[in-house]
């Protein structure tokens, strides 16, 4: 059956978008609370159980799910997804809840992780890294763009009324690509798990070295609205304001991570961690200087969203014969190391105040730096382009 790349590709990525909506909840934490009757520290655990979930199954669901028809596939995945949110939406119990919340992420690395690789076998010659871009982009504007307006409705309507446009936006991706999307086969040969490939040295050292990247970003970023408020006075209206035009911008760094790797591939992945770094030591020297600060915020921005494409394409160098596992490492790295900085700040700035986040990040990336160096130019591991 003939089919039009471009199509399947917007069609994909709005998929990716809607799959992403449930992770724009974090906004919402008080109403979670009200509505079902529970803690703070118990409605943090429903809204992070999604993002911990992932971390786990995107080492094996993705490789499980490669073998079966891609539509199909899509299909049950974007079903499970409408249900669990149905579900979600008019039970009270949060255990209930949280099972479906939790039953959806387990299936959430399979569609991305397969919608990756897809993407990337039907692009036109020299338009992989494009491709791949686009399906990232929905990532991230699913979750970034999401936020604010689930945080809205959540806000004015309440819990069940935010909860709807998330369903309403999967059940529309899913109609979707029930109607446009054509039956392809997945890998039909028996898989088995590439040991030799995972224990080598370039795999491990380059997975220990990107999850660092997660981490240093995540010590800083989830921290950043304290620091705003606390050091620079950034308070109500203003603060949300400048956090949406965080994200939008994050956006265009992740399209333009996708340029500079297609580019220029060994160069960007070992400079942005300096230059990441450097940005971090920017806004400690001047922290009480709030438009210096400000405009370093808004450049971290566009290396945060940069950071998509360099942890999905160095996981795609060193597993080039695994794509659907490499992209499911590369969900676990990011939504892992995204944990981990979090439980990271949140020590720091107990421990040692808000300032200590710039440092936190500082060391994690320079410890990607040395790592993705010795990888990339002693080992001399292959990239993809």
């Amino acid at each position: 059956m003939s089919y039009n790349p471009k199509v399947l590709l917007y069609i994909l990525m709005l998929s990716t978008m809607g799959i992403n909506t449930p992770l724009s909840i974090i906004g919402m934490i008080s109403q979670i609370s009200e509505h079902f009757a529970t803690s703070i520290a118990v409605s943090g655990l429903y809204v992070s159980s999604f993002t911990f979930t992932i971390a786990v199954t995107g080492l094996f669901i993705p490789v499980l799910f490669s073998r079966f028809e891609i539509k199909r596939t899509f299909i049950a995945i974007l079903g499970i997804f409408a249900v669990s949110n149905l579900v979600i939406i008019f039970t009270g119990n949060i255990y209930i809840a949280s099972f479906f919340r939790i039953l959806s992420a387990v299936f959430y690395p399979a569609f991305i992780a397969i919608a990756l690789t897809f993407c990337e076998k039907i692009a036109p010659e020299n338009q992989q890294q494009d491709y791949i871009t686009r399906i990232l982009l929905g990532i991230s504007i699913g979750s970034i763009v999401g936020l604010p307006i689930t945080t809205g409705l959540g806000t004015i309507f309440g819990y069940q009324v935010a909860m709807s446009w998330i369903f309403l936006f999967n059940l529309m991706t899913l109609i979707l690509i029930a109607i446009f999307f054509p039956r392809l086969p997945g890998e039909s040969k028996s898989y088995e798990m590439p040991l030799s490939s995972l224990k080598s040295r370039e795999f491990v050292l380059a997975t220990v070295g990107i999850i660092m990247m997660p981490i240093g970003a995540s010590i800083v970023y989830n921290y950043i609205p304290y620091f705003l408020q606390t050091v620079s006075h950034v308070y109500t209206y203003r603060l949300s304001i400048f956090l949406f035009a965080y994200g939008v911008i994050s956006i265009f760094g992740t399209w333009l991570g996708g340029k500079m790797i297609a580019k220029k591939d060994k160069a960007t992945l070992i400079v942005f961690q300096l230059v990441c770094a450097a940005v971090f030591l920017g806004m400690h020297a001047f922290a009480d200087y709030l438009i210096p600060v400000l405009i370093l915020i808004l450049i971290f921005g566009i290396l945060d969203g940069m950071g998509y494409n360099l942890i999905q394409y160095i996981e795609a160098s060193v597993l080039p014969d695994t794509p659907e596992l490499a992209n499911g490492i590369f969900l676990s790295v990011l939504n892992g190391g995204i944990a981990l900085g979090i439980a990271i700040g949140g020590f720091l700035v107990d421990g040692f105040g808000v300032m200590s986040i710039f440092i936190g990040g500082i060391l994690f990336l320079l410890l990607a730096f040395f790592f993705l160096t010795y990888v990339i130019l002693v080992l001399k591991t292959p990239l993809k382009y």
